[in-house]
């Protein structure tokens, strides 16, 4: 499901040059993608719409965090490292979603 991805790519993830770092990541949100939206869909079971918003926002995140970077290959291949960042995206997702929820209708019941 999730692509073979070159080393070359995954090291510049780390690069020092921003410019670098930024292709990197592009190139790897480009092939990585579908395989996260289907995965979010099949595993999370989330609607076309959910899906594509998180697969967004999960990307962006990842961006804005440089959580792809962490990358150590002598742990794991990058896909499972992926799959690992963004079952715990979507489990944070889920946890605040249901917090939120709980203090609308706890405000509600106020009312």
């Amino acid at each position: 499901m999730f692509p073979a991805t070159r080393p070359s790519v995954v090291r510049d993830l780390g690069n020092a040059d921003p410019a670098a770092r930024a292709a990197a990541f592009e190139a790897l949100a480009r092939s990585y993608w579908q395989p996260v939206y289907a995965y979010i869909r099949l595993r999370w079971r989330r609607s076309p719409e959910d899906a594509q918003d998180l697969t967004q926002e999960f990307f962006a995140r990842a961006f804005e965090r440089d959580y792809l970077a962490r990358y150590d290959p002598r742990l794991a291949r990058f896909r499972t490292f992926v799959r690992t960042c963004l079952d715990g995206f979507l489990a944070n997702h889920v946890k605040f979603a249901a917090r939120t929820i709980g203090s609308i209708k706890a405000l509600s019941r106020l009312a």
